[in-house]
């Protein structure tokens, strides 16, 4: 293996619960009532293909506002520094830079949300990873598809048979899978399901659950 690529939401950053909060919000704020079983299975998707989605859904609603509401619930809530970094990034990056390997960032959050989000927390995501791909770079093409991990791969010049993928959602997961990865849950707030159980190098409550594998 000779390469890591990180999922950001929920595997860096515990902005996960952030997400939940604000789609609490702005159900009651816009009359819809998704439950968390839906939210769960929107993690990891593109911000474009989870309003189209919501669009079939609810044609009568103002879907723009009600997603808007929620992705500026977030960022305010981040500003506010409401939000930490996973236990063991620090660690396994440097672990991951002594033994040579390569690290990517693979995120359907936009650029802009990205870097914003390393710079409350004093980072700089190029000195971090090798290679970094965004939810702009994959279009409509979202998790569960692989495109934006095997993007990824490409940027380190890796195949995705030498990449591990360390996710948080069951869409990043079946990405992974789908895409020649081997995939690794960082258990956030989504439980693994039997697919998980599986087809999962590994399943840790953390980062520092990498290491071993190394």
């Amino acid at each position: 293996m000779k390469a890591v690529i990180f999922d950001m939401d929920g595997v860096i950053f515990d902005t996960e619960r952030l997400w939940r909060d604000g789609f609490r919000v702005a159900n009651e704020k816009f009359g819809i009532t998704l439950g968390e079983d839906y939210r769960m299975s929107i993690c990891g998707k593109t911000e474009p293909v989870i309003r189209e989605e919501l669009k079939k859904l609810f044609p009568n609603a103002d879907i723009d506002g009600y997603r808007d509401c929620n992705a500026e619930y977030v960022r305010l809530a981040a500003e506010r520094g409401d939000f930490s970094v996973k236990s063991g990034f620090s660690h396994i990056v440097g672990v991951l830079k002594e033994k040579d390997y390569k690290t990517g960032l693979a995120t359907s959050s936009k650029k802009s949300r990205a870097q914003m989000l390393f710079s409350l927390k004093g980072m700089d995501i190029d000195k971090i990873f090798d290679a970094a791909v965004y939810g702009e770079d994959a279009g409509t093409r979202s998790k569960p598809d692989p495109y934006i991990f095997l993007l990824a791969a490409e940027k380190l010049g890796e195949k995705p048979s030498d990449c591990f993928i360390a996710e948080d959602s069951l869409n990043g997961i079946r990405a992974a899978v789908n895409g020649g990865f081997r995939a690794i849950m960082v258990k956030d707030l989504i439980p693994p399901d039997d697919f998980c159980k599986e087809n999962c190098t590994a399943i840790t409550s953390d980062l520092f659950g990498i290491e071993p594998l190394l």
